[in-house]
């Protein structure tokens, strides 16, 4: 899959570059940090409405590839422009078109191609906001993306047959009380005399009159089988790539002190609340997911884009040995040359200078972007 970079960001009046590696945006509760987060995803186009209505005109340049794209879009309109190469594209959020504009670009890895597959909540999977209420279906649908599993593609394909199936009963049901009525009307007419050439004209016609039901009784088979054939290849795909994700999640988690924390399989975890683990143990656990996935993306074709926004990072719950080890890790997956452009709003300010791409708390930072 191909990387996605920020390159640069204009709110307003506001710009603000990005760099390769470690970004971070420092500022106290209420400086603009969020607001700067949900700009951002905004003018991707990863949701429909703004909750910044302190904001006009957002600005976006951002790298896939070679290929530089200019995304603009204001508060409140209804589309988002592109630009690629000179050429202009008017996307709606979160629509098709632009789903297939990002899979162009991105070209990630699918067992059965990625024509169907959904890029917004692949890419939304990599935003990490304690805001936003979390979909533990949805979450496990995106680690089965990342795995290159078709989840839209099976998803669709089970709701054909599930509709095929709706009418080939009921067509069963049809034949069955056509085949009772004839019956009785031949029974019937058994009892007076007629011409044979009456027995066989109705066989020719229920013949005919069926053909389309036994046609969709075929065809349900055979789609039936075709699904349960990827689903079974899907299961052994998955089942390899996760297994390979949890030993990475694992290691990586007790590196930064948290041996304690019971995991079932990778499912249970992302699917289920563990009662033993708080909040931020929650969510910390699935930073460290993420920083799993982007270390063993490295090595193999993972749906990764090669990027972590991160605006949750509950450090205020974890102890200052597991925060540093959290950072070691981090440094590690980020600094190399292969390494993911990780963008963190944090409240800390004891973040190295070459790291800080913007202080809000600096004196006349621009961080009330209108009034």
């Amino acid at each position: 899959m191909n990387k996605l970079k920020l390159v640069a960001l204009q709110i307003d009046d506001m710009h603000l570059a990005f760099r390769d590696g470690l970004n971070y945006i420092v500022g106290k509760n209420n400086t603009g940090k969020t607001t700067i987060f949900n700009c951002i995803r905004y003018v991707l186009g990863l949701s429909k409405s703004s909750e910044s209505s302190n904001v006009y005109s957002i600005n976006l340049k951002a790298r896939i590839d070679d290929h530089d794209l200019f995304f603009s879009r204001d508060v409140g309109d209804s589309s988002i422009s592109v630009s690629v190469n000179d050429v202009l594209y008017r996307f709606q959020p979160m629509s098709k078109d632009l789903n297939d504009f990002f899979c162009e670009y991105l070209r990630p890895d699918y067992i059965f191609g990625a024509k169907y597959e959904d890029m917004f909540s692949l890419l939304d999977f990599f935003f990490l906001s304690e805001e936003r209420s979390v979909n533990r279906r949805k979450q496990w649908e995106a680690i089965n993306s990342v795995c290159g599993i078709n989840v839209s593609l099976l998803s669709s394909l089970e709701k054909d047959v599930t509709s095929l199936k709706k009418e080939v009963y009921k067509n069963k049901e049809i034949q069955d009380s056509v085949e009772e009525f004839l019956g009785l009307f031949l029974k019937n007419l058994n009892g007076s005399s007629h011409d044979i050439g009456v027995d066989k004209s109705i066989e020719i016609t229920k013949s005919e009159y069926f053909s389309k039901f036994l046609k969709d009784k075929e065809l349900l088979v055979g789609v039936t089988k075709k699904l349960e054939d990827l689903k079974s290849k899907s299961a052994y795909e998955l089942s390899d790539r996760v297994s390979e994700i949890e030993r990475v999640f694992i290691s990586l988690r007790n590196f930064a002190g948290y041996e304690r924390w019971a995991l079932d399989d990778l499912e249970s975890l992302v699917r289920g609340r563990n009662r033993y683990m708080s909040y931020g143990e929650e969510v910390f656990s699935k930073f460290i997911l993420i920083l799993a996935i982007a270390k063993i993306a490295q090595d193999r074709r993972y749906n990764f884009p090669s990027i972590i926004v991160n605006d949750s990072y509950l450090s205020a719950g974890l102890d200052e040995k597991a925060y540093r080890n959290a950072l070691e890790i981090l440094e590690d997956v980020a600094g190399n040359e292969n390494g993911v452009q990780y963008i963190e709003f944090t409240y800390r300010d004891n973040i190295p200078k070459e790291y800080v791409v913007l202080n809000l708390n600096s004196k006349g930072a621009l961080h009330v972007f209108r009034d």
